[in-house]
């Protein structure tokens, strides 16, 4: 097996110089190089900026039921949040609160489940839950309360 940067005549050895075998062998170790990479580029949602945790965009965030649930939530295991900005300078990000509701159709005999938006965006700081790990705290910039314990959505309790 020859090495590719061996030396041909007078240039470096290129890609369509190496043969079939060698070829794919290339190709091969590309696309486990990229299917490694993805799953390891998810980790990166969250990154830890001192005093709060900076949010991925996009990210969803679920009520943690086990712990720090606002009494005030109807039902939160229905209630989501959507990470709507990249953080600002004073470390705030708007998040869109999200409802999940079951729509019966009369007709078909279906039942549909779609998410609605819940209230209007609003400015949070995410901090670390210091007891559970895996678990952040959504605190108000405003007046430093917690207003919801939260993970991400998707996760075994």
């Amino acid at each position: 097996m020859s090495c590719p940067m061996k030396l041909l005549g007078h240039r470096p050895m290129a890609f369509h110089d190496l043969d079939e075998r060698e070829g794919h062998m290339f190709v091969y170790v590309l696309v486990l190089a990229g299917i490694i990479g993805f799953p390891i580029s998810s980790f990166a949602q969250f990154v830890d900026k001192g005093e709060y945790v900076v949010v991925a965009r996009g990210t969803r965030l679920c009520a943690s039921v086990a712990q720090g649930v606002p009494s005030a939530m109807l039902d939160p295991e229905k209630l989501f949040w959507r990470v709507a900005s990249d953080v600002r300078t004073n470390g705030t990000q708007t998040v869109a609160p999200f409802v999940f509701e079951t729509a019966y159709d009369r007709k078909s005999g279906e039942t549909t489940i779609n998410a609605r938006k819940y209230d209007q965006d609003y400015a949070t700081l995410f901090k670390r839950d210091p007891e559970y790990q895996g678990r952040f705290l959504m605190v108000s910039p405003k007046d430093n309360q917690v207003e919801a314990t939260v993970e991400l959505c998707g996760r075994e309790k």
